[in-house]
């Protein structure tokens, strides 16, 4: 068989793996439809009907009442995973904020598609079940904290961790975004605000004034009719004999939750009603209410120990329980007269005291007499509890991904430093590296942790989905916030587009390819058994170097015509197999990530050099490189070609100029121009010192 032959049915049985891969996958979908959504809700719940929202729809409970809300993540938080693809996550809130459950519909993650499987993914999402939306959460583990606290860990996916960081950003921000529609006052901050041990100080009625501590406000008859002019209830003012500058609210609002404060106002007997109260409920704030205007505070109809239909509450635009506290009014002496009540607001909720909020009161009026209309103008009132008298306390903060990723992957993201740096120096000083007798051995040993940290343990194989995903997410106008999920293969990125401004490809395709690194280990070791190796024409080698554009070509043209097939044909690399789940997939696959690794058996690097469509982007990116690094002389090219025929990738041209965007930086070159004993140029400038001496 002719060599020309066994290079030909060597591609053909590639290609051919190819097609059996591509055959063997599809493609995912987008948004469920309601027919999958209730099959996926399970008893004793079942969906109810779609909301305003779009991709929200009512959660029923066992008996036909609504329960919470079931969302599609990626109709209200489409980030794009390292597919470019969303993650669509069904997610079942209850009514308090609450998870009930966490599913996966459906996903593009390479990693999971057919890599690790799926069923990790969905034991992930499992531990969402009984978290709240307020719940501080974060992805990795509490090792080396200081312990305590509120904030839950999840555990992550090994060789995963960024994708289901991911999921997590878009399962929190749809809960959350619906939770502030739907569920008002569920989604906010939970600050903790707690009274300060007292402060044992004494106030008068009129130094409670003076600081503020209690606050006068009042509205006029004129300006409650001037809120009903032009309604139905403009001639219905049972006040209607009141001048309008007579006041129909005149309001006294104090704050008594502190006990200072509470001891300048209250009378004996209401201060013991008003401390067994506090002992009862520790987290109410207590507002007392004396109004002296026509107004009055409650209706006729009021009943004691509920919430006052006239009067409001609302911090943040969330509105804030307000509950007659029932306490027999007994004032000190000195207090204005009018009528009084103290009010509870339930601080458990996140309500703020120590910030701006806003106290109402309702002017009703009635229209009619079998039937009366009801028609209310509103009248309020921004009030804010002293400081001095309060702690608030900041609940947990959660990392953010990036941050939360920095600190799980610390000691590897160190180690990848120093190990970046050693190649750099490396590379910057390669003259002097070649130079060293166990050259060849370094460059080894290099190679085999590329292999083994960066790749098997790193998870740090950069792929060509990365930059198309990139792409993806630029042309849509989504966010690139997913390429910090991952700053292990983030900070390779930099090294690599770094290098391709000094070194073009050869940084990366070289030194820091885990993939590449398995290919040269193969091919050491078949020279080292004696394995015949192929030498393919230079006229070949140009027309197979051509193939790896042409895939790079392809999966651009997917991208922009069939979108949904970009991660079946990003499967060209065999990447994910070899490196990312280390051979652990379908056969097919296996076969495959095989026949490309025993290509470098017998041709150096094959598929590097011929099909890997991350190089081709690599070799155009290599084009940016400023200035040659490689030395070279005049006698380079001619007469002398040797540095030509023993590069093994043929990247040298016959003139002796280097062909940096195939050039993969192994420095061979470098040690024979630096070597007295292989240059022939210096061979022969040596004989000729020899003779002249």
């Amino acid at each position: 068989m002719t060599r020309t032959r066994i290079i030909h049915g060597f591609y053909r049985a590639m290609l051919c793996a190819l097609l059996v891969i591509f055959g063997a996958q599809g493609a995912a979908a987008d948004l469920v439809d309601e027919a999958q959504l209730q099959d996926a809700v399970v008893a004793p719940y079942s969906l109810g009907d779609p909301t305003d929202i779009e991709g929200v729809w009512e959660l029923l409970n066992g008996s036909g009442a609504r329960g919470g809300y079931v969302i599609q993540s990626e109709a209200i938080s489409p980030l794009p995973g390292f597919s470019g693809a969303t993650i669509n996550i069904m997610v079942l809130l209850d009514m308090d904020g609450g998870f009930i459950d966490v599913k996966l519909l459906n996903h593009n993650e390479p990693i999971f598609v057919s890599g690790l499987g799926e069923a990790p993914f969905r034991q992930f999402l499992e531990q969402y079940r009984g978290l709240s939306i307020n719940t501080p959460i974060t992805i990795g583990t509490n090792y080396g904290s200081s312990g305590g606290g509120s904030l839950v860990y999840l555990d992550g996916v090994t060789k995963a961790t960024a994708s289901v960081r991911i999921a997590h950003e878009s399962i929190m921000a749809a809960a959350r975004e619906v939770a502030r529609q739907k569920l008002k006052g569920i989604a906010r901050p939970q600050e903790k605000v707690v009274l300060k041990p007292d402060l044992d100080l004494s106030f008068t009625w009129q130094e409670l004034v003076d600081q503020g501590l209690a606050r006068h406000v009042v509205a006029t008859h004129g300006e409650v009719r001037a809120e009903f002019a032009g309604t139905t209830w403009q001639s219905d003012d049972p006040f209607s004999d009141a001048a309008d500058s007579d006041p129909f609210i005149d309001l006294w609002i104090v704050d008594v939750t502190a006990p200072s404060v509470a001891k300048a106002v209250m009378g004996p007997r209401m201060l013991r009603d008003w401390q067994r109260l506090g002992d009862i409920s520790p987290d109410d704030q207590t507002l007392l209410l004396i109004e002296a205007g026509d107004h009055g505070l409650v209706s006729e109809d009021f009943v004691r120990n509920t919430a006052p239909s006239w009067i409001e509450a609302t911090q943040d635009a969330f509105p804030v329980s307000v509950m007659d506290a029932d306490l027999l009014i007994d004032l000190k002496p000195g207090a204005p007269d009018g009528k009084a009540m103290v009010l509870r607001l339930d601080r458990r909720l996140g309500f703020n005291p120590v910030r701006d909020w806003q106290l109402s009161l309702l002017a009703v009026r009635q229209h009619g007499m079998l039937q009366p209309e009801l028609g209310q103008a509103r009248f309020s009132w921004t009030v804010r509890a002293d400081e001095r008298f309060f702690e608030v306390l900041t609940p947990p903060k959660p990392l953010s991904p990036f941050e939360s990723a920095l600190v799980n992957r610390r000691a590897d993201l160190l180690f990848l430093g120093l190990f970046l740096g050693l190649i750099f120096l490396i590379m910057a000083f390669n003259r002097r590296f070649v130079r060293r007798p166990e050259y060849k051995l370094a460059r080894y040993a290099v190679l085999a942790i590329t292999l083994g940290f960066v790749g098997w343990w790193g998870q740090g194989q950069l792929s060509i989905l990365t930059p198309i995903a990139t792409l993806s997410a630029a042309l849509a106008g989504k966010s690139l916030s997913f390429l910090l999920y991952d700053p292990f293969s983030l900070v390779i990125w930099i090294a690599a587009i770094i290098g391709f401004f000094i070194w073009g490809r050869a940084l990366f395709c070289g030194w820091l390819c885990p993939f590449g690194a398995m290919q040269e280990f193969v091919g050491a070791i078949a020279k080292r058994l004696g394995v015949r190796q192929l030498a393919v024409s230079g006229h070949w080698d140009r027309r197979l170097k051509f193939l790896k554009y042409v895939m790079l070509a392809g999966l651009m043209a997917t991208l922009f015509y069939r979108p949904e097939h970009v991660e079946t044909a990003a499967e060209v690399e065999p990447f994910k197999t070899a490196i990312s789940v280390f051979f652990q997939r379908e056969w097919y696959y296996v076969f495959y990530a095989v026949v490309c690794l025993l290509a470098s058996a017998v041709v150096f690097k094959a598929y590097c050099r011929y099909l890997c469509p991350l190089g081709a982007l690599m070799a155009l990116g290599g084009w940016l490189r400023l200035t040659p690094w490689i030395a070279r002389r005049a006698e380079c090219g001619s007469p002398c070609q040797l540095c030509k025929v023993k590069c093994e990738y043929k990247a040298i041209k016959p003139s002796g100029k280097i062909d940096y965007s195939e050039c993969f930086g192994c420095l061979d070159c470098v040690d024979i121009y630096e070597d007295r004993n292989k240059c022939v140029p210096l061979i022969v400038t040596d004989k000729k010192r020899a003779r002249a001496s």
